[in-house]
């Protein structure tokens, strides 16, 4: 049994997943960033910084040794996408309370972002510009 296995089976990385596609190299600060739900530059930085100031051996294995034992996240499915995931079906399992809470957060994250775009001094002042304009 290799040590892939003997994680999995503890339990360790049951919910921690790298995302490729989101990430510069294998996506594993895109999967720390998630699980611990961080802003993944921050966690890149910390990752860069580190790597210059250790060098390679202590960094850099820690981050090949994560790119190993994480799995990769699962393609997004394609078929009754609601609102960036995928709709629950008879056949298929509804979601967990875990992830349900996950999702609140990042829509609650977003309506913020919205939010402060929309208070901000900027679009106050451009709406205006834009009114005088017309």
């Amino acid at each position: 049994m290799s040590i892939r296995d003997r994680a999995r089976e503890a339990g360790f990385f049951d919910r921690l997943r790298r995302h490729p596609k989101r990430g510069w190299v294998a996506g594993v600060c895109a999967g720390l960033a998630e699980f611990f739900d961080w802003n993944v530059k921050l966690i890149r930085l910390v990752f860069v910084a580190a790597f210059i100031i250790s060098g390679f051996f202590p960094v850099g294995v820690i981050y090949l040794a994560l790119w190993y034992l994480m799995d990769e996240d699962a393609p997004p499915p394609h078929r009754g996408d609601v609102g960036g995931h995928a709709a629950s079906t008879p056949g298929q399992a509804a979601p967990t309370p875990a992830e349900l809470r996950l999702r609140l957060r990042r829509l609650e994250e977003r309506l913020r972002n919205m939010e402060a775009c929309v208070t901000s001094d900027e679009f106050e002042l451009r709406r205006e510009l834009k009114k005088l304009e017309g």
